[in-house]
């Protein structure tokens, strides 16, 4: 159990994104309308409730904020970011970053995703409307990718 001195020490968040890939490598965005991130592309995803896990928490929140049914895959990593409200208090936030797939679902608009797009890598890492920390996940994603296999099996015969 935390003492109610360590929880009121500071503010943490912890939130959940997936990294969608579909036709010719286009990563799926949604225009965010909520905070923190508000009018800005992000990857979907949100908050981690504290009665879920996170593979559950990112299925539920793209489901929420897109009508798609996903599949996590892969984790791309863990980020930190630091938000600063109105009154300049300062959140730590972490986001748990996965690769994931489409298993379902139509991609409708929704309050949370007041709009969805379908961008290349370059395109997203260029843009300014995109906040930074998802640029860091979409690096690591790439740069995940485009490793090769590697075998830690040794032969004689190869």
């Amino acid at each position: 159990m935390i003492s109610i001195r360590d929880a009121v020490k500071g503010m943490v968040l912890v939130s959940v994104a997936a990294v969608i890939e579909g036709e010719e490598h286009k990563i799926l965005l949604i225009w965010e309308g909520d905070i923190p991130y508000h009018e800005y592309w992000v990857f979907p995803g949100g908050y981690v409730r504290p009665d879920e896990t996170v593979k559950h928490a990112v299925v539920r929140e793209v489901r929420e904020e897109t009508g798609l049914e996903i599949l996590p895959t892969k984790l791309v990593g863990i980020y930190e970011d630091f938000i600063a409200d109105e009154k300049n208090v300062s959140t730590h936030h972490l986001i748990i970053g996965y690769v994931a797939k489409i298993v379902g679902g139509e991609l409708t608009v929704t309050p949370e995703a007041t709009e969805y797009a379908w961008m290349g890598i370059e395109e997203i890492l260029k843009s300014a409307r995109v906040p930074q920390i998802f640029k860091r996940i979409l690096d690591d994603f790439s740069k995940q990718k485009s490793k090769k296999p590697i075998s830690r099996l040794r032969s004689r015969f190869f």
